[in-house]
Order: structure tokens, then sequence, then C-alpha cells
């Protein structure tokens, strides 16, 4: 049930509380053990932290993202891909350094534009 929603909203980031929400039916602490077994079988990946130190997922499933980098929003948790010339110059940069980027497992944490706008005014 939880990887089902999840699954059918693959553009989003989660967190249990929001769940628990979405999902009434089920409990808290089910929603923490499967978050747990998901995140460790590789089908989410924990993508930080929102102000208040609670974990935030995304779902990783068969096809999910490949070649793109992920942004997500701290403070609305829209997720956004990263992709064409933008990620070229990312990805020649990173290449130039030596080091071998995992883009499944990439994401850059910021501000999107709305939130933005409203925090400045």
């Amino acid at each position: 049930m939880i990887l089902d929603y999840m699954a059918e909203n693959p553009d989003r980031i989660f967190k249990a509380s929001g769940i628990a929400q979405s999902l009434p039916e089920v409990s808290l602490s089910t929603i923490y053990r499967n978050l747990a077994r998901m995140e460790k079988a590789g089908v989410v990946q924990i993508v930080g932290a929102d102000d208040n130190n609670e974990l935030q997922y995304r779902y990783t499933g068969p096809g999910q993202c490949e070649e793109k980098m992920h942004l997500v929003c701290k403070e609305c948790g829209k997720f956004f891909h990263l992709e064409g010339p933008a990620l070229k110059v990312l990805q020649l940069s990173v290449q130039r350094s030596g080091f071998e980027l995992d883009q499944q497992q990439s994401v850059l944490l910021g501000r999107c534009s709305g939130c933005s706008r409203r925090r400045h005014g």
C-alpha cells in the first residue's frame, strides 16, 4: 500500500508524517518500518531531512530517473529533474575532477522559484 502510493507519485518527496495523513489506515510505526525496509532494498532513497529533522524519501523504483540529477525544494518538497545542457555542464565538471558520480543517488537541495519568491517577498 505504501509502495503503491509512492509509485503513483514518483515526482514527489515523502515524509512518514505525510504518508500517514494520506493513508490514515496505516499506523505511523508501520510506515517507518516499511520505509526502512524499502530504503534497504533500494526502492526508496533518503534525500535529506526537513527543518524538524524528519527524513524525506523519494521513490526510486524501476525506470525512475535514470541519467538525471535531482533537485529538491527544502521548503515545499517539490522534486525536479536537472537534464539537458545544464546536466551536461555539471557532468563535465565532475568528470574533469576525476570523480565518478552516481546520478541515481544524487540530490541537490535548495529552494524552488515559488518558495524563493515567497521568502523574499
